[in-house]
């Protein structure tokens, strides 16, 4: 799940809640005068500042190019095509987009036209435009059944495609390879989502008698799980005996499952009675898990056990996403139902804020072992083990895991006692190391892309240039990066090596003027706001989200504008909110406001990325260990996120000097909702009394 709704107000919680976990409040009547902070100590890189040359004329064809691709005018991209250099790192981008717009055009294009394909296939042979190319030529004369040049293309595909798979089953079929049967089957029977090229794949299995009912319902019922409605409907036809109105009521459920439950008697002996049954309960409990267990409870008698048992552990897991404390009750009435990995998940964290230690042990140990493997589940083992009296059990799952520089293993570092002072001056790449590899085709396409503002593509192709490098290669693409004015590409490549590390490197510290002028003024912590942006922009100034937030701190327009009155900025366009100095001016002062709202670091990280009335009612009633309110927030990317700020946050307090300064203590105890207010975290009391004093 994510929070686009909230992206307004992203600095307000996330911000907020840093500083009050660092407890580094600064009076701000006593703050206008920044002083020097440890983090400007540090000292900066001697390679040449980053830059970011002038576009060229060719440059401005690329983008041309691009957007005459994008408008699916043919007629300007061959003009383009035509005039860019061949000495351009990117003029094989316009011949690439111009042979996959034919393609999709001209439904014989593929044909005519193979000798043309074939030879820029060789030309750009093992880069991102070939492997394009190659799967749209693919899908092209899969549709067009043209077999001979799909079977001496096929085996040159780097990487699986379901819809070019589906179609060489069916040719396959053609020629009566019953293996392609097999494949095919394994495929269906994982429930992912299929393109249409499987349709008829799929319909030959069924008439083959192929796919058992149970297991046909098996993925009707993952289907309506993750609310997959037309991939459920189409499996659902494949089985025999559909009942017509299944469609139609699948639409119903979906409208309204509470009334569906109220006025529906399940069939027991009707599997399609019995699925949509099991849809509605959980259509319903993903909003009301409370009122499904009730309606459950009542007019659910008639489900089969394990059906039945199936029904409610989807409460507990909604019920446990909800936060409500019967969620263990609801998962306990599924009995010895084996429970996915979602579902489990959910469990242990119900258990984690009800301080069940067993339910947690119980619902780890019902994890796939891939599962478990996850450095939450096995922190969480480990405190459990702890919980039940078995010190030394503990201390050996903690162990291999403090060696991890992620969230989870800071905290168990803290707690086995181990040193925690990272290693700042990492490894160095050469001058003619960041050269060489400056000069790799794929790495220069990438930087070329950046250049000129086209990130998607350039993602693509750094993520191919770096794919095979080892650690010393990548440390010096990363460094490329950097000197490149591409700091996400210099801090996720420098996050990719094994044994060669650059902290600092992962960790930058740039427009350090800038950020400490304003962190004094509003008395927050630069750890805090380092740690913060790293994770929302990566350090591009000009970082623009889907949803149009803007710049270092990511502040949506309207917030902009807000905190521009507020602080007095004269003249002001939500245009100007991308410059530096006036991105953290604004998101500072708002990182301000969220804090003096929120009252909790971790409750502010949250609200940041979700928005603070979520936050707030992710609260228990009673104190929380901010670990645990953080591992029970039921968004995906808001989990991932507070624990990605809060260790970010850690690791800059330590490149500061501030080696004393311990995770476990920053995410201190969340204050409950019936402690009234907000309540504030006992690492910033003392801090906010001399304020009020001042």
């Amino acid at each position: 799940m994510s929070a686009p709704f909230f992206r307004e107000h992203r600095f307000y919680p996330a911000l907020l809640a840093l500083t009050l976990m660092l407890g580094k409040f600064v009076p701000v009547e006593a703050a206008t005068v920044p002083e020097p902070t440890r983090l400007a100590a540090i000292a900066t890189r001697p390679a040449s500042a980053a830059t970011t040359p002038a576009r060229t004329t060719a440059d401005k064809d690329i983008r041309a190019a691009f957007a005459a691709f994008e408008a699916r005018d043919v007629k300007a991209l061959a003009a383009i095509k035509d005039r860019v250099s061949s000495s351009h790192p990117l003029a094989a981008y316009p011949q690439y987009w111009w042979l996959v717009s034919q393609l999709g055009l001209a439904s014989n294009f593929g044909v005519t036209n193979a000798a043309d394909i074939r030879a820029f296939l060789t030309t750009h042979a093992d880069s991102v435009v070939a492997d394009g190319l190659r799967r749209e030529w693919l899908k092209a004369l899969g549709k067009m059944d043209k077999w001979e040049l799909f079977d001496a293309e096929f085996p040159l595909l780097n990487a699986e495609d379901n819809e070019i798979t589906c179609h060489q089953w069916r040719h396959r079929l053609d020629r009566n390879e019953r293996s392609a049967l097999t494949e095919a089957k394994a495929f269906w029977s994982t429930a992912r989502l299929s393109p249409a090229a499987c349709d008829d794949v799929f319909a030959r299995l069924a008439t083959e008698k192929m796919l058992p009912p149970a297991e046909a319902w098996s993925r009707v019922r993952t289907f309506l799980e993750n609310n997959q409605l037309a991939d459920a409907r189409k499996s659902a036809l494949l089985i025999p005996g559909i009942p017509a109105s299944f469609e139609r009521t699948t639409a119903i459920v979906g409208q309204n499952p509470a009334a569906y439950l109220q006025r529906e008697k399940v069939q027991a002996n009707a599997p399609a009675s019995v699925e949509l049954y099991l849809f509605a309960i959980t259509r319903l409990a993903r909003s009301d898990a409370d009122r499904a267990a009730r309606l459950l409870e009542t007019n659910g008698k008639n489900l089969p056990a394990d059906a039945s048992a199936y029904a409610w552990a989807q409460i507990g897991l909604y019920a446990s996403m909800q936060h409500d404390a019967a969620a263990g009750a609801w998962f306990a009435r599924a009995g010895k139902y084996p429970l996915n990995d979602n579902q489990a998940a959910w469990k242990a964290r119900a258990a984690l804020r009800a301080g069940d230690w067993p339910s947690v042990t119980a619902a780890i140990q019902a994890m796939s072992v891939s599962e478990q493997r996850d450095a939450a589940w096995r922190y969480w083992s480990a405190r459990a083990v702890e919980a039940g009296g078995n010190s030394d059990a503990a201390r050996a799952l903690r162990t291999p895991l403090a060696r991890e520089n992620n969230f989870y293993g800071v905290l168990a570092a803290e707690e086995l006692g181990l040193p925690q002072t990272p290693h700042w001056q990492g490894w160095k790449p050469t001058a003619a190391a960041i050269d060489g590899v400056s000069k790799r085709p794929a790495i220069a396409r990438a930087l070329a892309f950046y250049r000129i503002d086209m990130r998607n593509e350039g993602l693509r192709e750094w993520v191919n240039g770096i794919r095979s490098m080892d650690d010393e290669q990548l440390l010096a693409a990363a460094e490329a990066a950097r000197m490149a004015s591409v700091p996400d590409r210099a801090i996720n490549t420098a996050e990719k090596t094994l044994v060669l590390h650059d902290l600092a490197q992962r960790y930058p510290t740039p427009h350090q003027a800038d950020l400490t002028r304003h962190a004094r003024v509003q008395g927050l912590d630069e750890a805090w706001i380092y740690g913060l942006i790293r994770q929302e922009s990566r350090f591009m100034t000009d970082a623009k989200s889907r949803v149009g937030a803007m710049g270092l701190m990511q502040l949506m327009p309207a917030t902009a504008t807000w905190a521009a009155k507020k602080v007095n900025l004269v003249r002001f366009s939500p245009a100007n909110a991308i410059d530096v100095p006036i991105n953290l001016n604004l998101g500072s002062f708002y990182l301000r406001h969220v804090l003096d709202d929120l009252g909790h670091p971790v409750l502010a990280t949250a609200g940041y990325n979700a928005g603070p009335g979520r936050a707030r009612r992710w609260r228990s009633t009673l104190p929380l260990e901010g670990a645990i309110y953080a591992e029970s927030i039921p968004f995906n990317e808001t989990r991932d996120y507070v624990k990605k700020v809060m260790v970010n946050t850690w690791y800059y307090a330590q490149q500061a000097g501030e080696t004393k300064r311990k995770l476990k203590e920053m995410m201190g105890v969340v204050p409950g909702s019936r402690e009234g207010g907000t309540g504030l975290s006992s690492l910033v009391a003392a801090n906010v009394k001399e304020r009020e004093a001042k």
